[in-house]
């Protein structure tokens, strides 16, 4: 499911709940910008962020659309490794922050190669 798509979803979802972004914000204890972020395709929300999500609608991923079948994994530990740092990100700078760090160690990887 793209960014695009899953927004659009979940702005359906929160209206036929009869939520506003701050109400559902508030409720799933995030940020309001972040919600219109999600909602407007900017990107995806993190685990923590979209597990929150499904709690303050009261839906499953089922619900939500997300198809989980389709997602490619990665064995690498690596790669695990990197998506728990971005998924531990408690906020917009956080997780910038940690997306630079990991472009940067990427470079040094290729560099070296």
């Amino acid at each position: 499911m793209d960014n695009t798509l899953f927004g659009k979803r979940l702005k359906e979802l929160r209206k036929s709940k009869g939520f506003t972004q701050q109400a559902l914000a508030e409720k799933a204890g995030i940020d309001e910008k972040h919600l219109c972020r999600v909602e407007n395709g900017k990107y995806f929300p993190t685990y923590a962020t979209l597990n929150k999500l499904l709690s303050a609608l009261d839906v499953t991923v089922d619900e939500l659309g997300i198809e989980l079948n389709n997602v490619e994994t990665n064995p690498n530990p690596l790669y695990t490794k990197a998506l728990q740092i971005l998924n531990s990100a408690k906020d917009d700078k956080e997780l910038s922050c940690y997306v630079d760090a990991l472009k940067t160690t990427q470079k040094a990887l290729k560099a070296n190669k």
